[in-house]
């Protein structure tokens, strides 16, 4: 019988240990079982006991074609023989932790769902067919997530959150580069909460850091000089080449909005602009019809358009081409000349779009420098690791519609995306739930008093 054997794989038994079994379904699955008698010893003397009867044990475990399904297990009581020890036990529970109502079956699958954050806690609920509260419960019982040890190769980055606390709009987020995991996220990216979580790290644990990777925001910078003296500060390219983007990007709209609609001065700059912003195209297309011109023309054609527009734009795209090649083809070994004579050519084209990114880049011209090392897998580095990590954690609160206990996130976020951490499933169960305010004392007005005195079948007069 198949669900039979679904139900004694579910239950860890084999066909053996069973004395009776029978299913019943009406509302939800029944199983009524027994197990073989093993003759267990008295636990305390050791002396041979006998049955005294039964007593029912009911437990959920995995449900059965989507129906709940509860267990009545038909448990043998013992007594001792020995006349004067007596003791009176139970049959040993092989289905669930200590006296829980849930077997060890379903407490795994659940945290196995715990483990997808692309999963609720609804989602995991209705498909246990269990409450919600029950698995928030499980989940702060069985994630238990200490402070980990720092890794060699840290990346920093902040994921914007009603969650954050100390009047902060940001948590901040850690990540390890080297072995490719989350390893803390903290309730605030201040710079004081940041000093505080560090100081508690014993010195010789923070000397060890070599590398911290992070965007260009200065706290996170003085924070990793003052609390991990021997780690290379990294600025993350893509932020640099970002910022860089964001100045080309305004000299663009405005020199297009010098020119008036429907000219072809502005259908170019507002239309085909990605091929000054982007290297995904493929120049020498095939020649396609274009409508404004009224003829075929690929994109080498419209890029060479959009040079011929303004030389302020020319200039601002040649220097923004140049950083970009710069970033990508620099080498450890060759990268400080070669950035001075790019800093050199940004100072002599004097472009009032720029003055802000050359300021970046003088700033943080060290970190910048640094970055172009390659201590794992030949790899820059880079904040990428932690940019991907918060998209993922900023999708779970996506599809949660939002998340409020930062505990609870931080526990279940560190289990999903650390590959070194796993669950430990327990009978002491605990909650992580937030303690709110106290409720007050509720006082009676007269108003309340007439109207919980009214009867519902007359209309209250004025």
């Amino acid at each position: 019988m198949p669900i039979k054997d679904y139900i004694i794989s579910t239950l860890n038994l084999e066909p053996d240990d069973i004395e009776t079994f029978d299913v019943v379904r009406k509302d939800a699955f029944y199983t009524h079982l027994t197990v073989k008698d093993h003759h267990p010893c008295c636990p305390v003397c050791g002396a041979p006991a006998k049955s005294k009867g039964f007593i029912d044990f009911t437990f959920q475990t995995m449900p059965v074609n989507s129906f709940t399904h509860y267990v009545i297990w038909h448990r043998r009581r013992y007594i001792c023989k020995d006349p004067d020890c007596h003791y009176a036990f139970r049959e040993d529970n092989r289905f669930t932790p200590g006296s829980l109502h849930s077997s060890y079956s379903l407490m795994t699958q659940i945290a196995k769902d715990l483990h997808n954050l692309h999963f609720t806690y609804k989602d995991i609920a209705l498909k246990n067919n269990v409450s919600m509260t029950r698995i928030e419960v499980y989940a702060d019982s069985f994630l238990n997530v200490p402070r980990l040890h720092l890794p060699d190769n840290i990346g920093i980055d902040e994921l914007c959150s009603d969650m954050a606390k100390y009047g902060n709009a940001y948590l901040c987020v850690m990540v390890d580069n080297n072995g490719r995991d989350l390893f803390e996220i903290l309730p605030s990216r201040t710079k004081h909460e940041l000093l505080n979580y560090f100081e508690k790290i014993p010195a010789e644990e923070r000397n060890k850091v070599k590398y911290v990777t992070m965007d260009l925001w200065d706290p996170y910078r003085d924070v990793a000089r003052r609390r991990l003296p021997n780690c290379l500060v990294c600025a993350d390219g893509f932020h640099v080449i970002e910022e860089l983007s964001r100045c080309f990007s305004r000299l663009r709209v405005d020199i297009m909005n010098q020119y008036d609609h429907g000219t072809s001065n502005y259908y170019l700059l507002k239309t085909w602009h990605g091929l000054l912003e982007t290297d995904k195209y493929n120049l020498d297309n095939e020649p396609r019809y274009n409508g404004f011109y009224k003829t075929k023309l690929n994109y080498r054609d419209l890029y060479e358009m959009i040079l011929k527009v303004n030389p302020d734009l020319t200039k601002a795209y040649e220097l923004k081409e140049m950083y970009r090649d710069f970033n990508k083809n620099a080498t450890a070994e060759n990268c400080s000349k070669w950035f001075d004579q790019v800093i050199d050519t940004f100072l002599e084209a004097d472009l009032p779009c720029y003055r802000t990114f050359i300021a970046t880049i003088q700033n943080w011209h060290q970190e910048i420098l640094n970055s172009f090392q390659r201590p794992y897998d030949d790899r820059k580095e880079s904040n990428a690791l932690a940019e991907n990590i918060n998209g993922s954690l900023r999708e779970a609160i996506t599809v949660s519609r939002g998340l409020s206990n930062f505990d609870r996130f931080r526990a279940r976020s560190i289990y999903s995306l650390n590959k070194h951490l796993t669950y430990s499933i327990t009978d002491n169960l605990k909650s992580r739930k937030r303690e709110g305010k106290e409720r007050g004392q509720y006082t009676k007005t007269a108003i309340d008093s007439k109207i919980t005195d009214t009867d519902d079948t007359e209309p209250l007069k004025d």
